[in-house]
């Protein structure tokens, strides 16, 4: 019984101290997002931080899941399991038990990482600190892309090649379809369009979090023009399909600040003018290209990612991880899992446009526009859209603390 009291006295003290160091654990996190794309041997940088953090908050009785957290954990892991052992008494082949197995794990790793850290946020009341840390995370992001597009253009005059120490550094990876007079920003990331993915993420929860006002109105400008200077076709597309969502459900525009319009125009049109000669190139010509078939890139997004599907076991496929890489997840899921993951992707996603249409369109268009349902990015998209799907902040329910008889339970 001391040994009880001992360690409830310890969870305790550490619960009031969260306010405190929790910082330290919410930068950590926000970082692990902004290395995702960083890796060494075999796993990503972000897995590192996490598994950092991880054994810190266990220590401090900081992990914990609710019993209907549980069994809905417990119902995917039996539902993996239960899809390998079925392709194995049907005889399917080919089926590489190594591969299941270590995305397996993958995959049940990621579900519990989310739901820690989701109720981590949540219970201490962090939304609103964990955003403005990853806004602050996304312009020092943006600083730096721009300082390596400006040495880029000076003839690398500046050193820059430091940043990708640990991910791509090929030319093919900034130039525009292999036209050095279009460098496409991709700043610490593998890709530009993976620099778009993360600014999305965040600048979606801006919008679905805070109420656009002079103060953030900057925030969203920048990470607006950070997404565009990615010039990734398919980021900048959602960009606007984003943004568009976000003025039809605040079409009250007659009510908006005067300032905040006339800065909001003047830095659309400034833009505008600067980088006519890039729009036309990388967007209204590639969009002429697309429609007339000279650009394929839409076709093997939309309709090349589903090659993999095989007729004759659709319904099951071809096992966890067993599909090459693709750009989009939903093809991933009825390739890797047939039936079994697809159904309940689409639930999920349906689930999540029934919560909030703005994030609904940021999964489905996110997950139609670049893959890998095992990479860090995915879950980390999927953690941003559970903590702030609920709307813009309300400072009551952000204030009211967990009742300590809260059925939680301490892992």
């Amino acid at each position: 019984m001391n040994i009880i009291h001992m360690v409830k006295q310890w969870v305790n003290y550490h619960e009031e101290k969260q306010h405190k160091y929790g910082t330290i654990v919410l930068v950590l996190l926000g970082l692990a997002f902004v290395l995702a794309d960083w890796s060494l041997y075999y796993f990503s940088f972000a897995e590192f931080i996490i598994m950092a953090i991880l054994p810190i908050l266990f220590v401090v009785g900081q992990l914990r899941l609710s019993k209907c957290q549980i069994q809905t954990i417990s119902l995917i892991i039996g539902l993996i399991v239960f899809h390998a052992f079925l392709r194995d008494f049907l005889n399917i082949e080919p089926y590489f038990y190594r591969t299941t197995l270590q995305a397996s794990i993958k995959l049940i790793f990621y579900l519990f990482v989310v739901t820690f850290f989701y109720n981590y946020i949540k219970r201490n009341s962090f939304e609103e600190r964990f955003l403005i840390i990853n806004n602050i995370l996304a312009i020092l992001v943006i600083t730096v892309g721009l300082y390596i597009v400006f040495s880029i253009y000076n003839n690398h005059e500046y050193p820059y090649r430091f940043f990708w120490s640990f991910t791509r550094d090929d030319y093919r990876s900034y130039y525009f379809s292999g036209n050095s007079d279009f460098i496409r920003m991709r700043s610490i990331f593998s890709e530009p369009a993976h620099l778009g993915h993360y600014l999305l993420i965040v600048l979606t929860a801006n919008l679905s979090f805070f109420k656009v006002t002079l103060k953030n109105v900057p925030i969203i400008i920048i990470l607006c023009l950070g997404v565009f200077l990615t010039f990734s076709y398919s980021m900048v597309i959602t960009l606007f399909i984003i943004l568009s969502i976000f003025l039809l459900k605040n079409n009250n525009i007659g009510n908006l600040n005067k300032v905040y319009l006339l800065i909001s125009i003047l830095t659309i049109s400034v833009v505008l003018f600067i980088f006519r000669d890039y729009i036309y190139e990388t967007f209204i010509q590639r969009t002429i290209n697309i429609i007339s078939g000279t650009d394929g890139s839409a076709y093997i997004r939309l309709v090349q990612s589903w090659m993999y599907v095989e007729r004759d076991k659709w319904w099951i496929g071809n096992g966890i991880n067993h599909t090459p890489v693709i750009t989009n997840n939903f093809a991933y899921m009825l390739s890797d899992l047939g039936l079994f993951g697809l159904i309940p992707f689409i639930i999920l996603n349906v689930w999540i446009f029934k919560n909030s249409v703005i994030l609904g369109t940021l999964f489905l268009m996110l997950n139609i526009s670049r893959g890998s349902y095992l990479g860090p990015s995915f879950w980390f998209l999927l953690l941003f859209i559970l903590i702030y799907m609920n709307g813009k902040k309300d400072t009551d329910i952000k204030n009211a603390r967990r009742s300590p008889h809260e059925k939680i339970e301490r892992v």
